[in-house]
């Protein structure tokens, strides 16, 4: 071969071995280094978590510290038909180490509202996708606020260790409440079960000694609004979710600082107080099972006369108070109950209080060293007689079984009771023969 040709090869070579390369090289990089490429990439991965959450996922930047390391910023989580937030996390550092995954998240700030869409990423987006669960998972987050129109709650120092095992995904998270001078920590223990034929999700909550507000969550679960502002939970929560429905178990747990007249409001008897719900056993199954047991105690309100004597009619506790009075001052209401099944029994418990030892047993209201009311009769009787209690003068009677519960919300009472001169409307809908 001519040494002119043999020259023109190895230039030839190396333009397209070495020359070729290293430009397509530096072209990468500086095409990586463009806002545009970093913008197209951010709506990339802004896409793909939205895809994977099922909620709409805003960032401000990202960067790749390493090939295992994804650093994320001002992530903003949105629902996607409202546009309401469900929450915020000022950054997250995701990396992979040894065959375990680490998630760091700072100042994360979750609605108390939109918890239902939190709950569907756990719960439907992660525990119940096996794919994503093969491998360790920790996340950690520094000072987690839940925000809720009632209060909101702060918890330091939380970590989240997800273990995969043969047939189960365990969960297991620890947090302290910002404000608390104890560092014992509240425990939660989430537990996929796959053994069955339909997987299973049961929970558990150990506050360990430190009570809890309840107004943090009173916008996920308004029924926790009627507790008051200032109430607290402290002890052991149960929860199984499964295909037929749910279950509860409050065995052990107390309701602290219990506003009465928030409880109260609405009905047609007035009750005011501080109140302390303390449940030494509690199994809750819808519709099939109610088996509750504990002890109430309040100090310090008024109770209507319409309260005292509703429950001297349906609930057998003898009142001392003389009628038309209005309402009554009281200084401690205290009683004992058992609700199994259809069957209620209540005790009075003012006895056993301190400072209230002389009270006759069986005393449930009391005024100084007055007893005001008491049931000494400890027979049970008809859980329903609670509910006629507690109801208006004009409420109905109706028929009432485990056979017809489930039609039983369909069937709206009038508000307010109607003059006897006012006919009752005409129906919206009639009937015509065919």
């Amino acid at each position: 071969m001519h040494e002119r040709t043999q020259k023109a090869i190895c230039r030839l070579a190396f333009v397209a071995c070495c020359a070729m390369p290293t430009f397509l090289v530096l072209l990468a990089i500086i095409t990586t280094w463009t806002p545009w490429y970093h913008s197209r990439q951010l709506r990339l991965l802004e896409s793909a978590l939205t895809d994977q959450l099922g909620l709409r996922v805003e960032l401000e930047d990202f960067a790749r510290p390493a090939p295992s390391v994804l650093r994320l910023s001002g992530i903003v989580i949105k629902e996607n038909e409202t546009g309401a937030e469900v929450g915020r996390i000022r950054m997250a550092t995701y990396a992979i180490l040894n065959e375990k995954r680490v998630l760091r998240i700072h100042q994360p700030e979750l609605q108390s509202a939109q918890l239902k869409h939190t709950w569907q990423i756990v719960h439907d987006r992660f525990l119940c996708q096996p794919e994503l669960t093969r491998q360790p998972l920790i996340v950690a987050a520094d000072d987690l606020s839940l925000h809720s129109s009632s209060g909101g709650v702060t918890l330091r120092e939380v970590i989240a260790r997800v273990t995969p095992e043969d047939q189960q995904i365990k969960t297991e998270i620890e947090f302290i409440p910002a404000g608390r001078e104890s560092d014992i920590k509240a425990q939660v223990s989430i537990v996929r079960n796959r053994e069955l034929a339909i997987p299973e999700t049961r929970w558990q909550l150990h506050t360990g000694g430190v009570p809890l507000p309840c107004s943090a969550l009173a916008d996920y679960l308004p029924i926790l609004r009627t507790l008051g502002e200032e109430a607290e939970f402290n002890g052991a929560l149960g929860w199984n979710v499964s295909s037929e429905g749910w279950k509860i178990d409050l065995a052990g747990a107390n309701f602290e600082g219990v506003d009465l007249s928030v409880l109260f409001d609405g009905l047609p008897h007035k009750l005011t107080g501080r109140a302390t719900l303390k449940l030494a056993h509690c199994k809750i199954t819808p519709g099939e099972m109610v088996d509750v047991s504990g002890s109430i105690v309040a100090t310090r309100g008024y109770v209507d006369d319409s309260l005292l004597q509703a429950a001297e009619t349906h609930l057998g506790i003898q009142s001392s108070v003389s009628d038309n009075q209005g309402s009554e001052w009281y200084d401690l209401l205290a009683f004992r109950f058992d609700l199994f099944g259809s069957k209620l029994s209540m005790h009075g418990s003012c006895h056993h209080q301190r400072g209230y030892e002389s009270m006759p047993a069986g005393t449930i209201l009391a005024r100084g060293t007055k007893p005001l009311a008491g049931r000494q009769n400890t027979e049970a009787i008809s859980s329903t007689n609670l509910v006629a209690a507690l109801a208006p003068h004009h409420a109905k009677l109706v028929p009432f079984s485990s056979q017809t519960a489930a039609i039983g919300h369909l069937l709206i009472p009038s508000a307010e009771p109607l003059p006897d001169d006012v006919p009752p409307p005409s129906p919206r809908i009639t009937l015509r023969p065919n």
